[in-house]
């Protein structure tokens, strides 16, 4: 298994939880995150409706961050959310040489994987590109797997997020 060399930004597996949290859920659950959504500040409203108008507003939004990840902690469904912003955060630190071996290594068993922690949907056409990639990798080896899952996130997670009742709370619908 793979050493998780980020452990703020990959969570630990799983938990048990008594707390049942905004939406309920109890049970086992991530017990940590990139954003720590459990403590996620309330977005004004404007703030929220801006998020309405594409998901790129409400991932450059470090709120929006954290509440799109506390609902799809609530889905089971985090995942993608999580390889597109480790993706993200490989591209802005920009490690050079076995800093970028050993964090494109970490991406790859985290997420892409056969055996990955936690994998993500990607066609096998991308997981092989990756895997052909991988002892020599760049800055870029996952754009493609990271393009394809922004899309997945756009057309399905994004727009039942925009829908659920607890967003519209926060753009102060009634929910």
């Amino acid at each position: 298994m793979a050493k998780n060399i980020f452990p703020k930004l990959f969570p630990k597996k799983t938990e048990e939880r008594q707390d049942p949290g905004i939406w309920g859920i109890t049970g086992v659950v991530e017990s940590q995150n990139l954003t720590n959504p459990s403590k996620a500040k309330k977005p004004t409203p404007q703030q929220a409706k801006k998020w309405q108008q594409s998901i790129d507003f409400l991932l450059e939004d470090p709120k929006g961050r954290a509440h799109f990840k506390k609902y799809l902690k609530t889905q089971y469904a985090s995942e993608n959310f999580d390889f597109w912003t480790a993706v993200d955060e490989l591209k802005t630190k920009k490690p050079q040489g076995e800093k970028l071996k050993k964090e494109t290594r970490e991406i790859f068993e985290n997420y892409i994987s056969r055996d990955a922690l936690y994998p993500v949907n990607i066609n096998a056409k991308l997981r092989v590109g990756i895997e052909q990639m991988i002892e020599d990798p760049n800055t870029e080896i996952f754009d493609d797997a990271q393009k394809y899952v922004y899309r997945l996130m756009k057309d399905g997670p994004y727009m039942n997020f925009l829908q659920d009742s607890y967003f519209q709370t926060l753009i102060g619908g009634k929910g």
